[in-house]
């Protein structure tokens, strides 16, 4: 007979096998290195000079759309494949480039492949003229990839550190949920406005909500919503001097368009803000979202005022991750848990 303390010895033994095993299938993987914006591609020095590798490099480099100063969608390093080493695998924004007549035409996206929120995408061509076809027809889809793990980034930053008590008004004044960070603090509340910001001696990040009524289309086009946007901010956001208000740069274009997230319809606008009666400007981006269930449309707001500091990129990317958390609550149960 096996003894009874040949039996517990087995137990602890398998026991110790099955975590072993347990442990052994979680794979470490450490903290992303670079900077908000910033982006590595490898490509051998052949193909970062042909027409693939330099149509590439453009859509990453293009500019921002939105900002008073022209500045790219991401700063990019180049190196060949030779130089590029396992330090630099968990590099934040990544790109591969491989061309072999072996290999199958394609891009691969991956996250967290090499770090924590890492983005990183690999492209295979056969040849260079078949990457500069390739890069064109998903340009929207790969700069779009990056450019939400840089938005992903600063929500999972900002949600660790929510300012609860605006959060939680927000939700009781609009029936919605969005992140409020910590650092920002409400200046004007009104029956349906509210202005937050973020204030430094160098720069200002604000956030601006309001809602009206919905009553169809003609309550969504871009010069129905630039006219409320004005009217509402002239009675609500003074600037410095006397008589001055915020209100739409006119002699700027402005983005418009119309995408779905969060199960609501959702209008951008993005454009360039001014100070009537004053010298002030700077960039916005504004979400008109779509409730007409409630009949009502709640406009979320960010602008950014930053004269001594010409990159403003950053900061309006900041601004659009607290944007795109907004939720409408469906019931209770969303009110207790959006957020945690």
């Amino acid at each position: 007979m096996v003894s009874k303390q040949v039996i517990i010895a087995l137990s602890v033994l398998m026991m110790g096998f099955l975590f072993s095993c347990k442990d052994k299938g979680k794979v470490y993987k450490p903290n992303v290195s670079g900077s908000q914006g910033e982006m590595l591609i490898v490509m051998n020095d052949s193909v970062r000079e042909s027409v693939g590798g330099k149509t590439l490099a453009s859509i990453m480099q293009q500019p921002m759309v939105g900002l008073p100063q022209e500045e790219p969608l991401f700063d990019i390093s180049i190196i060949p494949h030779r130089a590029f080493s396992e330090r630099m695998k968990p590099f934040r924004n990544l790109i591969l480039v491989t061309i072999s007549s072996q290999k199958k035409t394609e891009i691969k996206y991956y996250k967290d492949r090499w770090g924590k929120q890492h983005a990183m995408a690999e492209i295979f061509a056969k040849d260079t003229w078949q990457l500069d076809s390739l890069v064109k027809a998903q340009e929207i889809k790969l700069a779009g990839f990056f450019i939400k793990a840089e938005r992903d980034r600063n929500q999972i930053y900002y949600r660790k550190y929510i300012n609860q008590t605006l959060t939680e008004k927000f939700k009781s004044q609009w029936g919605a949920f969005m992140i409020v960070p910590v650092n920002f603090k409400e200046n004007k509340p009104g029956k349906n406005f509210v202005w937050m910001s973020n204030e430094t001696p160098l720069t200002s990040q604000g956030l601006l909500i309001y809602s009206f009524e919905y009553t169809g289309f003609e309550s969504i086009t871009e010069a129905y919503l630039l006219n409320k946007r004005d009217s509402v901010l002239q009675k609500n956001v003074p600037g410095p001097s006397e008589g001055s208000y915020m209100t739409t740069e006119g002699r700027v274009p402005v983005t418009y368009k119309r995408f779905e997230h969060n199960d609501h319809q959702i209008v951008e606008i993005r454009g360039l803000w001014r100070v009537e009666g004053d010298i002030m400007g700077g960039p916005f981006v504004s979400f008109a979202h779509i409730d007409p269930e409630n009949s009502r449309i709640v406009v979320t707001e960010g602008y950014v005022y930053a004269p001594e500091k010409p990159e403003k990129r950053n900061l309006v990317w900041q601004l659009e991750s607290i944007l795109y958390s907004f939720k409408f609550l469906m019931d209770d149960t969303d009110a207790a848990t959006e957020g945690e």
